[in-house]
């Protein structure tokens, strides 16, 4: 009797071991900070060899009024000047730009925008570039919303006047890369 219940004893024991959960196991890992998220809205390189200071407003900066719009030739442009007008808000400093100029008949004009600044801070957007009623470009990466823009194209010039801030405008002129 002895062995019989020793034998049932043992069985139980090895029933409990078998049919009990493993304890529970306390892993602590270290928080993870979420991934940031980047937006990529082209592929675009500006020519960090082609830096522009940002000049303040000059007497020979062109009036809104001469620029009087014209056929924007497909390209890759650099910008090549920069003036800030009135409360402009925006540049300062050493800027580098290339704005690329695509169309097609689905889409129209798009602008493809890749700027870097002298601290090595780097700004991309899109944007749909659009004479009906009024020129405009109208983002749709990287920015939000929409804003007046004046321009001229003349040859491998392009010049922008885009509105910055409340009582500020940025003239900008690219050349065509060859």
């Amino acid at each position: 009797m002895f062995r019989r219940d020793l034998v049932i004893s043992a069985a139980a024991v090895l029933c409990l071991a078998a049919c009990s959960p493993p304890p529970e196991q306390s892993e602590t890992r270290p928080p993870q900070a979420p991934a940031p998220i980047v937006i990529t809205c082209n592929a675009l390189t500006p020519d960090t060899a082609r830096a522009v200071l940002v000049q303040e407003e000059l007497a020979s900066t062109a009036a809104a009024s001469d620029l009087r719009g014209g056929a924007i030739t497909p390209g890759v442009y650099d910008l090549t000047q920069a003036t800030r007008i009135g409360a402009a808000t925006g540049w300062s400093g050493a800027q580098t730009v290339a704005l690329e100029v695509t169309e097609n008949e689905a889409s129209g004009v798009t602008f493809n925008w890749a700027s870097v600044t002298a601290q090595g801070e780097i700004d991309r957007w899109t944007a749909a570039f659009t004479e009906t009623p009024s020129p405009r470009i109208i983002y749709s990466c990287g920015r939000i919303g929409e804003v007046p823009i004046e321009f001229a194209a003349r040859n491998r010039t392009l010049n922008l006047r885009i509105q910055d801030g409340a009582n500020g405008q940025l003239a900008l002129v690219f050349e065509r890369r060859v």
